[in-house]
């Protein structure tokens, strides 16, 4: 098993779970596309995705390259208008990094390691 998905829908938005093997750019890029499909399916466009299960981190280019090379159709907000990433807490420095990547490139997306801080903001 590369990585498993837990999909659960949760009134107007999707509850995201990924377990598995070590994060590499090709289980990141199937992860997307896996979400993008659940929530065009669901008709929702706020995302949760839980990521904590997951170990390792990205290489920094390769978290620089994708928002802009591999996830155009996430800032399309009739797919998704809103993501919000948990992640642990040892993985700040990396995740601010894409954050701030991501976020200058017009996606709507925060990382959090507080899964409810990270609710609050979906729902805001």
């Amino acid at each position: 098993m590369l990585y498993d998905l837990k999909i659960e829908k949760k009134d107007d938005f999707l509850w995201v779970t990924a377990t598995g093997r070590k994060r590499t750019l090709e289980i990141i890029l199937a992860m997307a596309r896996d979400i993008l499909q659940a929530c065009v399916e669901n008709k929702v466009t706020l995302v949760l995705l839980d990521i904590r299960p997951l170990e390792g981190l990205l290489e920094m280019m390769e978290a620089y390259d994708i928002p802009d090379k591999y996830f155009p159709k996430m800032k399309d907000p009739s797919v998704i208008t809103r993501i919000v990433i948990v992640d642990r807490k040892e993985s700040k420095r990396n995740n601010r990094f894409f954050e701030n990547v991501a976020v200058n490139r017009g996606f709507n997306l925060r990382i959090f390691s507080d899964p409810d801080k990270a609710f609050e903001w979906l729902k805001r």
